[in-house]
């Protein structure tokens, strides 16, 4: 790719993409400051006025935010929502009332953050997250739902501030920059907790708990905790209990398609939102309960053999992954596709998985934070995987080809590490579906 000029406005959105992508991370520090300041010209006055809710967690912050926000456009309450990465498209990062945002609005939006930071050096998510924000004020959304992309307190999105605070869940993961510990990760996702705002966490380690009571506590927010405030069970549907001081009330709701643990911390955000005089539905809430799903999270793509999609690529993303593989029945093999990113806890990950499956088909990520197929082959050795189990190719298209050529129809292919792994591996099924129509 050419050199970029930044000093000039692209005009189609591949050509934004392309300026954004010309952006040296390696330049730009975590911090608010620089956001704040183009937020401040840009004068979008909606978000003190409309309901906003900011997402963040180690895992289940997407589907989580995705949960809310279909709830309240089934709700008939026009709800934007901000997520990240996507997998295809970029126009997937920014929805409007349940549909991606266009490509002319997005134009729009980055032009107008390109006139108001000529003098401000922003980040790409910086970049996007304002363009994101700039299309839902256009849009005159009802209420906005904001999914955090990395921590909390230095996160772009949390320049907003939020009327409610979302953690799902605190684990170890990006430790080069929200430190080694529980605690310390904890205490960057709490960064979200605002002044008298309310607070809602999943279930989660005491040592995280203490650490977000501790910021709640200094900013009077007001904390409604999982296993404390509201619990579930999941047998013979979904019961969602919530307990108050005074009486338990308990929700009956079918079973949801997101993982389980992050439908009660919607609900409890939405029944928040509702005592609030948010007009939130029951019937919204059970439409999102039955229809939400997101793409890569143990998604069937292929039968015989199956092909299953999962974007788990932190340790308690791999715990996840494997403990809900032990609870499925298994007629023959299961063999993994993987590549991974290089600022994660490859080392951990592979640890965890390692006796899941009876082969792995390892791949070269070919991205700025790509890591190489000769690390995970490493890695797995280390972790007591024999090397005949593992065969390494340089793209993610061959280990999954050389995966389905060796497969019989009763075995199963789980594609993990990654989104960009799963991105690459759904375009090579599609490419493959494609020639066998023609």
């Amino acid at each position: 790719m050419s050199k970029i000029d930044l000093t000039q406005k692209p005009g189609s959105l591949q050509a934004w993409l392309d300026y954004l992508d010309s952006i040296d991370p390696n330049k730009m520090k975590l911090g608010l400051e620089r956001i704040k300041v183009v937020l401040e010209r840009l004068n979008l006055s909606l978000f003190n006025e409309i309901p906003v809710i900011t997402v963040a967690g180690t895992n289940g912050k997407g589907s989580t935010a995705a949960l809310i926000a279909n709830a309240l456009n089934f709700s008939k309450i026009k709800t934007g929502l901000y997520t990240s990465p996507h997998l295809h498209k970029f126009n997937e990062r920014v929805n409007i009332g349940g549909l991606d945002v266009t490509d002319e609005a997005l134009v729009k939006a980055f032009s107008t953050v390109f006139d108001n930071a000529q003098d401000v050096p922003l980040s790409y998510f910086e970049y996007t997250t304002l363009a994101a924000l700039i299309c839902f004020a256009n849009a005159h959304c009802g209420a906005v739902v904001l999914e955090v992309g990395l921590g909390g307190r230095l996160d772009a999105t949390n320049a907003i501030d939020a009327d409610i605070a979302v953690i799902t869940s605190i684990g170890l993961d990006h430790c080069a920059i929200l430190g080694d510990t529980i605690d310390k990760i904890a205490y960057e996702k709490a960064g979200i907790v605002k002044e008298n705002c309310q607070v809602v966490t999943g279930p989660m380690e005491n040592k995280a708990l203490q650490a977000i009571k501790e910021q709640c506590d200094l900013k009077q927010a007001h904390l409604y905790a999982a296993n404390d405030n509201y619990t579930a069970s999941f047998k013979d549907g979904f019961s969602y209990i919530q307990k108050t001081s005074c009486n338990i009330s308990t929700y009956k709701y079918p079973y949801p398609k997101v993982p389980y643990i992050c439908a009660p911390v919607a609900i409890r955000a939405l029944l928040l939102l509702k005592e609030q005089g948010v007009k939130v539905t029951h019937d919204g809430v059970v439409k999102a309960i039955k229809n939400t799903s997101l793409p890569g999270r143990m998604q069937l793509v292929n039968f015989a053999p199956m092909v299953y999609l999962d974007v788990a690529h932190n340790p308690p993303a791999a715990t996840h992954l494997v403990n809900t593989l032990k609870n499925r029945a298994l007629i023959s093999k299961r063999v993994a596709v993987m590549g991974m990113l290089k600022d994660k806890d490859i080392e951990s990950v592979l640890s965890i998985v390692k006796d899941s499956f009876d082969k792995f088909y390892v791949a070269t990520l070919h991205t700025v934070r790509g890591e190489s197929k000769e690390r995970l082959v490493s890695a797995l050795i280390k972790a007591g995987v024999n090397k005949d189990k593992i065969v390494a190719f340089d793209y993610v298209k061959d280990a999954l080809d050389k995966a389905l050529k060796d497969a019989q129809k009763t075995d199963e292919i789980i594609v993990c590490g990654s989104f960009v792994t799963v991105s690459e591996a759904q375009d090579e099924l599609k490419a493959l579906k494609d020639k066998a129509v023609k």
